[in-house]
């Protein structure tokens, strides 16, 4: 297994990928709600310093799709492009990622894009690993 390297997919399955993506970019705002819900039903169990940094994370989590929608717009031709060749492993992945979140974290002013970005391309990498043979040859 080799960090660089992935089986080429040609031609790239356009709805696996896009599919993927559409996962990977709602799961966040779900686990967010999730957070939510489980920090509303403990609210007496937690104690109050360390909620506020948790409602912090729902925050972030949920309103994600609002603003990662531009670093998926920056990975996609590069995730398209080492998909096909067959160099999309987990190392190239987490450069893409974090290449991605760093220009959108220029563009929109958030430091919070550059390990977002990072770790969204990886979970890309590990969702279409389980629905691909992405194993390189």
């Amino acid at each position: 297994m080799t960090l660089l390297r992935s089986a080429a997919q040609r031609p790239v399955p356009k709805s696996v990928l896009f599919g993927s993506i559409a996962f990977a970019w709602g799961a966040p705002c779900v686990l967010g709600w999730i957070l939510a819900a489980l920090l509303i039903a403990g609210k007496g169990l937690v104690p109050a310093e360390i909620q506020l940094p948790l409602y912090g994370l729902v925050y972030l989590l949920v309103f994600s799709p609002l603003f990662s929608w531009v670093g998926w717009l920056l990975a996609l031709p590069l995730v398209w492009l080492l998909l096909r060749d067959g160099w999309f492993g987990w190392l190239s992945a987490g450069l893409v990622g974090l290449v991605a979140g760093a220009v959108a974290g220029g563009l929109i002013g958030s430091p919070v894009a550059l390990p977002f970005g990072g770790m969204a391309v990886l979970a890309l990498r590990a969702i279409l690993g389980s629905r691909l043979a992405l194993r390189p040859l």
